[in-house]
């Protein structure tokens, strides 16, 4: 054998040598490619899990505090005739507690800042009248503007204007903060009450 076909033999084996470990090195960097990958999705499927679970949860929390302020309702009935201002204030009380309470779980930002008025103005009449409005009619409208809310949102409709009479409290709220703040004042007290957007 000559040493020319020996070189050649020896240089044809280290080439295939070679090619054999940069083959194999480049799967093994494919593998660790696809690991990393691999583990990049399960994280994101995880993540995603995570996030549904979430929203499923406070989706079921938000309909517990629509039934729970629905309830409160009914629990606590206001009537408008044959009823002593004390027990109405007393059920209003109640309700306010519920509804304070309940609010902060709702999701759909309008329905929260309506339920949070009419707690608001239902704070106000367990004092005294608000404009007009007996505390118990206070708390006749506000169950009948609740249900009208609650019934738009199940439905998954726009939220209606308000009833008549819930409206006219409504559009007063400025004049009813005003005269509430003054006997607040008057009594020695220096709260002020806090815009309702913050709730």
């Amino acid at each position: 054998m000559e040493w020319w076909t020996i070189i050649t033999v020896l240089i044809g084996g280290l080439i295939g040598l070679s090619g054999d470990f940069i083959g194999r090195l480049g799967a093994r960097r494919q593998a660790q490619i696809a690991r990393r990958e691999n583990l990049e999705d399960a994280e994101i499927a995880r993540s995603q899990a995570i996030e549904d679970d979430d929203r499923k949860e406070k989706l079921a929390r938000e309909l517990r505090a629509v039934e729970n302020i629905l309830f409160a309702y009914f629990e606590n009935p206001v009537r408008l005739v044959n009823q002593p201002r004390e027990e109405a204030v007393l059920s209003i009380a109640k309700i306010c507690r519920v509804l304070g309470f309940e609010q902060s779980f709702i999701l759909n930002g309008e329905l929260r800042q309506r339920i949070v008025e009419i707690c608001h103005f239902m704070d106000l009449a367990t004092e005294s009248d608000v404009g007009e409005y007996s505390p118990a009619e206070v708390g006749f409208l506000a169950r009948n503007e609740t249900r009208m809310l609650m019934g738009a949102w199940a439905r998954g409709e726009d939220l209606p204007e308000s009833i008549e009479g819930w409206g006219e409290i409504r559009r007063s709220r400025a004049e009813i903060e005003a005269r509430w703040q003054q006997n607040l004042r008057d009594a020695g007290l220096r709260v002020v009450v806090p815009p309702l957007s913050i709730y």
